[in-house]
């Protein structure tokens, strides 16, 4: 058959059908178009064979040229199962097509070793082709398959995938009946046998992708819903009534579009972007002095000087001492107007290199400003990511109490239905009325939790205070790490903005000690005027001055402090040890950086085990349940057994949303760990 197939370029059909039982058989058909239409089954009662089988027709697909350009026109899946069929466990019950409490899909995945890479997925349809002809029916235990629509995805993985085999994933969507007091799985994450020590893990690929960088504007243009803005742009306006602070609507929103309205929204960032600006105005002032002053300078002034009075007084004193006539020509204390017009020019030559100094100062702060909304920005998308997986956290926390209240209602039902038949007691019910009492309490604090997590959220985005928000994301791993432990150290180093902030910082320093020493070093500056002067006067002598004249001035001046009892140099000195506390706070930091990757890499290793671990930590309480139900029922066993299996059933799905909040909390732990502005570059060394 394969060899058929390999020499075999025309269109082709492949149809499988499922016949359950006790084992899963099932039938393969392949029919070619042309040559006599040939059709050849495939029949096996082995699920090991329905993966070599779909294996091998994958790696036949990968293998044709190009050229070929094989095509699948029909893809066809059929199933006899029913809605109720049993399953292995012989439960008519096991079955969900939405998960009760965590309300999401099912979504399960097989590996297929050799798949073809993402281009010869592309060449087959497109990125994400759905009933894409190799059908892969996959039975597991306690469910049901039927409607089931296959992907085929490029696998994501974290771990080392320079040593990894090319594999790709077959997910299918199960459509399944809801169970009113169990959980069902939410995820089906498999383990792949790994082919390297550190490419062990492959998860589903969700269609959220890393978080983007700010764009230029600061917002991702996810278009929220527009009564979640703010009413007033004030930020001074605060309510005055009651009716301002009424929450009037509960509107649902994504992590991507609280991303966004933070970045709009919050004040922290537009702080953090007016300080940037300051900075730009600052780094432009100290650019400045790169040019030359130029000054005007008038002045309209009419003086008569009273000590010219008082000489022109003592003058005729003098005159009537000694007998001779006072002419009144012969007083000098007339009136004067002067309009005087100057014009300067001023340079300095930069000789002490004050003047470089500022202008690093002033670059280097601008450069602290931007790293640091970069900081504030990723921080923010942090601490959103956190708190919007807090409001998951406690939606899920409800939906199990809920389903507790349930579960202890009808354990307190069947205890007073068997008392009232007079095989049970009246301790039975006592204990299952204690236990509702319990559940009810657990249920009315995680209300409170989530309410105070719903106004956090809002707090955080600053949108308007009528507006109550609502997780719309589904509770599920929210993606993949594809870097290494290593790898993702080694890209923090280079990417993380508090690194460089150090960086910056100890040239600064550097700056600022170029400007200390700048002080006892000599100084030289340019100028040049020129002087237009008008002068009028009282005095009508011809020979008195008056009318215009103007003038020059050209020269440089030279100063040189070169001795002010070591205050320079003790400023200098200063600087240098700044420098060596930013050198020490680098390397603080970036230790720091390293346990933040590495705990947050082991966290998304651990989560992503527990996830499994917790899926099957359900099914196994939930049937628990089941059968201590009917223990009890049957009259073999004992309230305490239902009791301890609804306790037992509640902590196994409380662990399983842990672990996938843990994850998705882990992995934005790594998004944040490497985060930086484009570019991130850094020195080898200090």
């Amino acid at each position: 058959l394969l060899d058929l197939l390999q020499s075999n370029s025309d269109n082709y059909e492949v149809e499988t059908e499922i016949s359950p039982g006790k084992g899963t058989e099932f039938q393969q058909s392949i029919t070619l178009a042309g040559k006599g239409a040939e059709k050849f089954n495939v029949e096996s009662k082995k699920l090991v064979e329905l993966e070599k089988s779909n294996s091998s027709l994958l790696d036949l697909l990968q293998s044709k040229p190009k050229a070929e350009n094989p095509k699948i026109e029909t893809a066809k899946f059929q199933t006899n199962l029913q809605p109720n069929q049993e399953n292995e466990t012989n439960n008519p019950k096991t079955t969900s097509e939405r998960n009760s409490i965590l309300g999401n899909s099912y979504r399960v995945m097989t590996s297929i070793n050799r798949a073809p890479i993402m281009e010869t997925v592309n060449d087959l349809a497109q990125t994400e082709t759905q009933a894409l002809g190799l059908t892969h029916p996959l039975r597991l235990p306690g469910r049901n398959n039927r409607n089931s629509a296959t992907t085929i995805h490029n696998p994501p993985t974290f771990g080392n995938t320079s040593t990894q085999k090319k594999s790709a994933q077959i997910t299918t969507g199960l459509n399944q009946t809801p169970n009113n007091n169990t959980v069902p799985n939410l995820a089906r994450v498999e383990n792949q046998k790994p082919s390297s020590t550190n490419s062990g893990f492959i998860i589903v690929q969700q269609t959220t992708e890393s978080f983007p960088p700010p764009v230029p504007d600061g917002t991702l243009k996810t278009n929220p819903p527009p009564q979640i803005q703010p009413k007033s742009s004030n930020p001074l306006n605060f309510p005055i009534t009651p009716e301002e602070v009424q929450i009037e609507e509960t509107i649902p929103i994504t992590l991507e579009q609280a991303i966004d309205l933070a970045r709009r929204n919050n004040p922290e960032i537009e702080i953090a972007q007016l300080e940037v600006e300051r900075s730009r105005a600052s780094m432009r002032e100290a650019q400045a002095a790169l040019w030359p002053s130029l000054t005007f300078e008038s002045a309209l002034q009419r003086i008569e000087s009273a000590s010219g009075d008082l000489q022109a007084k003592a003058q005729q004193r003098l005159a009537e001492s000694r007998g001779t006539e006072f002419i009144d020509t012969d007083i000098q204390n007339f009136p004067v107007t002067t309009f005087d017009n100057t014009f300067r020019f001023d340079y300095d030559l930069g000789l002490g290199k004050a003047r470089s100094a500022r202008i690093g100062i002033a670059r280097e702060q601008m450069h602290l400003r931007e790293l640091e909304l970069e900081r504030v920005s990723e921080q923010l998308r942090f601490d959103v990511s956190d708190e919007y997986y807090d409001l998951q956290e406690s939606d899920g926390r409800v939906r199990i109490g809920e389903a507790a209240v349930a579960n202890a209602r009808k354990s307190l039902e069947d205890a007073e239905a068997l008392e009232r038949a007079g095989v049970g007691t009246r301790f039975d019910v006592l204990q299952a009325q204690v236990t509702l009492s319990n559940e009810q309490q657990n249920l009315t604090n995680a209300f409170r939790d989530q309410r105070t997590a719903q106004r956090r959220l809002v707090e955080r985005l600053n949108i308007s205070q009528l507006i109550n928000l609502t997780a719309a994301d589904p509770i599920e791993p929210a993606g993949s790490w594809p870097l290494s432990l290593d790898e993702t150290i080694v890209s923090a180093f280079q990417n993380r903005a508090e690194l460089e902030q150090q960086l910056v910082q100890r040239d600064l320093s550097d700056e600022q000690r170029k400007l200390a020493l700048s002080a006892i070093r000599p100084s030289l500056n340019f100028f040049a005027t020129y002087n237009v002067l008008a002068l009028t006067t009282d005095n009508l002598s011809p020979f008195a001055a008056r009318g215009w004249a103007d003038g020059t001035t050209v020269g440089f001046n030279f100063r040189w402090n070169f001795f002010d009892g070591g205050a320079a140099r003790a400023a200098a000195r200063q600087s240098i040890l700044d420098q060596d506390i930013a050198e020490n706070r680098f390397e603080q930091v970036r230790n720091q950086v390293r346990r933040e990757v590495e705990q947050a890499f082991f966290g998304l290793e651990a989560s992503f085990e527990n996830i499994s671990t917790a899926e099957l930590g359900v099914e196994q309480a939930k049937e628990a349940l089941r059968l201590a139900r009917l223990r009890f029922q049957a009259g073999v066993g004992t309230q305490l057994e239902v009791i301890n299996a609804e306790t037992d059933l509640t902590r196994a799905e409380n662990n399983l949303l842990t672990a996938i909040i843990d994850y998705n909390r882990s992995l934005s732990e790594l998004q944040r760990a490497v985060s930086n502005l484009p570019g991130g570059d850094l020195s080898d060394t200090p």
